[in-house]
């Protein structure tokens, strides 16, 4: 199965499912069988078609697995630790291991398929990027982690890329605990607090000529504070660690055109994750 495509093909279908909104609106009408199937339960069973993939591997590793060595992989070290934590299990092993690829793969995926339609948009900004990656790199491997504090004009690529994208339409709701008092706004307890990181990226007024070190301190892409996401939080920033490796490799090696005669679509798609709108362009061997 590829998961990837069938996971997009997932969200996209859950965007165009109209029906949906009534299962939220009134949930007691999903215990009728044809409204319940069509407004969650198709979507539901797709999903567990789609987590096949993640059961399947994870027992794959599962079978590797030998308690003596030391661990070469997230099934491993979580296998390991579950004799010690009742709260560790099968059950929740693969449920982390989907946190893991529909959270990661989408976003990431998202996020660099705005990259390749705005790089190709801006000619110049994309020769930059890969001067930079030929002259810190080469071209005759490819980019490595150890080389990202040689490449700033790269990291501000992928901050400003990840501004632009701004791929969040609606942060995660959260509730105040206790009344409390924000810059002499009081806001009672348990008043709901959506914070609107997509609003501060697309008008904060900081981001007119930016440098790298204003882009740094101020795109929220993975939110903040302690709610914050896992792939900029985690150990090794796999987020981060992907479009970098991702979005440089691409450079290095190909040049990305829009093709004559047609305009790239940059109005994306109406969904809680912004997705550009399907589209061609042309890829060229450096």
């Amino acid at each position: 199965m590829n998961y990837v495509e069938d996971f997009q093909k997932w969200i996209g279908d859950l965007a165009k499912s109209p029906e949906i909104v009534v299962g939220f609106v009134a949930p007691s009408l999903l215990k009728l069988p044809f409204i319940g199937y069509h407004c969650l339960y198709k979507h539901r069973d797709n999903m567990r078609k789609i987590c096949q993939y993640i059961v399947e591997n994870v027992q794959q590793c599962l079978e590797e697995y030998k308690p003596d060595d030391e661990p070469s992989c997230f099934v491993h070290a979580y296998k390991q630790r579950m004799p010690n934590n009742a709260f560790l299990d099968d059950v929740n092993l693969i449920s982390t291991c989907n946190d893991f690829f529909m959270a990661g793969q989408e976003t990431t995926t998202t996020t660099l398929r705005w990259a390749v339609l705005y790089l190709a948009l801006n000619q110049e900004a994309q020769e930059k990027l890969r001067r930079e990656i030929h002259s810190v790199v080469g071209r005759d491997r490819l980019t490595r982690m150890s080389d990202k504090n040689k490449m700033i004009y790269a990291q501000a690529t992928v901050l400003e890329v990840q501004r632009m994208a701004n791929i969040v339409g609606g942060n995660l709701t959260h509730r105040t605990t206790r009344d409390t008092v924000v810059k002499g706004h009081k806001i009672p307890k348990d008043t709901f607090i959506n914070g609107d990181i997509h609003y501060v990226m697309a008008r904060d007024p900081n981001f007119v000529e930016p440098d790298s070190q204003d882009l740094a301190d101020r795109v929220v892409a993975f939110s903040l504070g302690k709610r914050a996401c896992a792939g900029e939080e985690s150990i090794s920033g796999l987020a981060r660690v992907e479009l970098f490796l991702g979005l440089t490799a691409t450079i290095q090696n190909y040049r990305i055109l829009p093709r004559v005669d047609e305009p790239i679509d940059m109005d994306p798609l109406p969904m809680n994750i912004l997705q550009p709108r399907d589209q061609f362009i042309k890829i060229e061997k450096v």
